[in-house]
């Protein structure tokens, strides 16, 4: 059995497979009470505690686990392709942790780097693609506090995106030739968009905006709690910046409201350009989208007005055909494509 865990900010997810089939999936609100919310005060005894609940209640026995897959969230990976001359292992090596030198935070640690090695480059033959992936010590350590204080061992770190694009490929079959589709997953903090064709570069990248900052914006708006921002975040949707007020100030609030979804939306168009204009005959195929705020009403419609493209809902479950969910199905793209690691085909 493979257990996949999103240690998210606003919850955490599991997901266990037994012999390529769901046998476990579940989720757990990281704090009992979100009437005041602050991630910045989330400690590693919240994750704790969540966590071995969360196993308590599903029944999770870790020590019957063959693997254990965790992942560090994408603000805190660099994930860059890049084509080397192909050469020995230890020189790789040294290009390798000079150019993640370049992408991974400025915290004062050593880079720890990994790396996937895509096959010969198609241009030029004494040449290979590489997917660099990079990070740093004091990120690896503080993500094993998490792990050490879950007794956990011999976890398996992957990152948000991988995790991502695992759950796609399984479930989904993947853009040909000169097409690319697009994946969009909304979490509490950030939202990560992702590009990937079978015959194309992987691209990826962080909008610092997510159901978090939105609920914040609710919470202005109407001058209500955390927990009921949130409630009203997926109940009432993108009506709720529709509201109607008479006095200039509560106008001033409405419009910067307005702005959180339309700004989301503006950084994702800017991301879709950046990426077409550093390609040549390259088209969007299909675009998916997951993670806990896409659930929000009227969200996925306003996207693809403004966007003028037609998200659909990625199910991480498709070619999972045995089994059945309540619920929405998009927060567990993440713990699934975890689960997932190892598993895919070539």
């Amino acid at each position: 059995m493979i257990l996949g865990i999103d240690f998210g900010y606003y919850s955490i997810k599991v997901t266990v497979i037994n012999n390529n089939k769901i046998h476990i999936i579940g989720e757990k609100p990281i704090i009992n009470d979100y009437t005041s919310f602050d991630p910045d005060k989330i400690e590693v005894s919240h994750w704790v505690s969540a966590f071995q609940g969360l196993c308590e209640e599903l029944n999770i026995n870790i020590k019957k686990m063959d693997a254990i897959v965790s992942s560090i969230s994408g603000t805190k990976v660099s994930i860059k392709p890049m084509t080397t001359l192909e050469v020995e292992e230890e020189e790789l090596m040294n290009i390798l942790t000079f150019e993640a030198k370049k992408h991974i935070p400025l915290d004062g640690s050593d880079p720890v780097i990994d790396y996937h090695t895509l096959g010969p480059n198609r241009k030029e033959i004494d040449k290979i693609d590489i997917l660099l992936v990079a990070t740093t010590q004091k990120i690896i350590k503080a993500h094993d506090l998490i792990i050490k204080g879950s007794n956990l061992k011999n976890v398996i770190f992957d990152s948000d995106p991988l995790a991502l694009l695992n759950c796609y490929k399984y479930n989904y079959d993947c853009a040909q030739n000169n097409n690319v589709d697009v994946l969009l997953n909304i979490g509490c903090l950030t939202t990560s968009i992702l590009v990937y064709g079978e015959d194309q570069e992987f691209f990826t990248r962080e909008i610092s905006i997510g159901g978090h900052h939105i609920n914040s914006e609710i919470m202005s708006l109407k001058n209500i709690n955390y927990s009921e921002a949130e409630n009203n975040k997926i109940k009432e949707g993108i009506n709720i910046f529709n509201t109607d007020n008479s006095d200039n100030k509560s106008e001033t609030i409405q419009i910067s409201h307005r702005n959180i979804v339309s700004e989301l939306s503006d950084e994702i168009r800017k991301t879709l350009r950046y990426y077409m204009k550093s390609k040549v005959g390259v088209s969007y195929n299909k675009f998916y989208i997951s993670g806990g705020t896409s659930k929000m009403s009227g969200l996925v419609d306003s996207l693809n007005k403004t966007l003028n493209v037609e998200f659909n809902n990625l199910n991480p479950f498709i070619n999972f055909s045995e089994f059945e969910i309540k619920g929405n199905n998009q927060n567990y793209a993440i713990s699934l494509g975890l689960a997932l690691r190892g598993t895919l085909k070539d």
